[in-house]
């Protein structure tokens, strides 16, 4: 039989992977069918909103079946991700402008960066030890994967484009399968540390 911690972590690693592709198309539907460009403004918002809102729903449902009094999660969690993502687009904006022609490299750090945020705020409903730096080490990576493996799981990526191709009323593409891998690895991450 299946101890109680591993279906947890694999519950967990579920709901975060299905909430981050979600949010991820959301987000590129917004860019390519409504807002545009218009969107990069308003990324940190767009982005922390959308980004946390459907991963702490997801997560939260859950959590609820195993930590008493977890309603606040949905909160912090879009709390969290929208400080940082305005953590992280002030860094990013500080090292493109100071180190023009930043790598991969820069931009990595500058995002992973902000990912601390998250755990700080979820902190007030879980009470793990090393909340934080599970939490940090699950969205780094995530981070890692955008940046450096965009182009990760291509079948998935090309079947979200064909989707977001078809509500935006042209060609585009997608990173719906970087989203997925990282949502897999920041899932796993945190729900291995929760479960421990």
């Amino acid at each position: 039989m299946i101890s109680r911690r591993v279906v947890f972590a694999l519950q967990w690693t579920l709901a975060t992977s299905l909430a981050v592709v979600l949010a991820n198309l959301i987000i590129e539907i917004l860019f390519f069918a409504v807002m545009g460009w218009a969107l990069l403004f308003l990324l940190p918002f767009v982005g922390g909103v959308i980004g946390g809102f459907p991963l702490g729903l997801f997560q939260w449902m859950v959590l609820r079946r195993y930590v008493p009094k977890s309603e606040p999660w949905i909160v912090v969690t879009t709390l969290g991700f929208f400080a940082a993502w305005c953590v992280a687009a002030i860094l990013l904006a500080i090292v493109l402008t100071v180190a023009k022609g930043a790598g991969n490299t820069a931009v990595f750090l500058a995002l992973a960066a902000a990912t601390p945020i998250i755990g700080f705020a979820q902190r007030r409903v879980i009470k793990t030890r090393f909340w934080v730096i599970a939490s940090t080490a699950g969205w780094a990576s995530f981070v890692a994967v955008l940046t450096f493996g965009s182009q990760s799981l291509p079948a998935v990526s090309s079947l979200a484009a064909k989707l977001v191709s078809a509500i935006a009323g042209y060609a585009m593409t997608s990173m719906a399968g970087a989203a997925l891998l990282g949502g897999v690895l920041a899932g796993a991450t945190t729900g291995i540390a929760l479960a421990s």
